[in-house]
């Protein structure tokens, strides 16, 4: 199930001993996070993503198109977490956009 498509949240992702390289989440599914990264990942290697508000996850790349990426997480999104972390970035939007 798709819990957000067609978002901009900034993170990070990190593959071995490698730097945190920002990244930019843009769909959030139960077991799936698309991810846009300039950086050239590596298939064969798992990868941590640091989304804000957020445990650190851990993935495995399942496919690449140009900068996209999508990520297979290690364990199923309770639909409250996703539901909780769609209203905090819901809310931040808003207040940017008052300002």
């Amino acid at each position: 199930m798709i819990y957000g498509d067609s978002l901009h949240i900034d993170a990070q992702v990190k593959q071995s001993n490698s730097a945190a390289i920002p990244c930019i989440v843009t769909t959030i599914s139960d077991t799936i996070i698309k991810i846009e990264c300039a950086a050239q990942l590596n298939p064969d290697i798992g990868l941590t993503l640091k989304i804000p508000e957020m445990s650190i996850l851990t993935a495995n790349l399942l496919w690449k198109k140009h900068d996209e990426y999508g990520c297979q997480i290690d364990y199923t999104f309770h639909p409250a977490v996703i539901k909780s972390m769609m209203e905090r970035l819901d809310r931040k939007r808003m207040a940017a956009q008052t300002c």
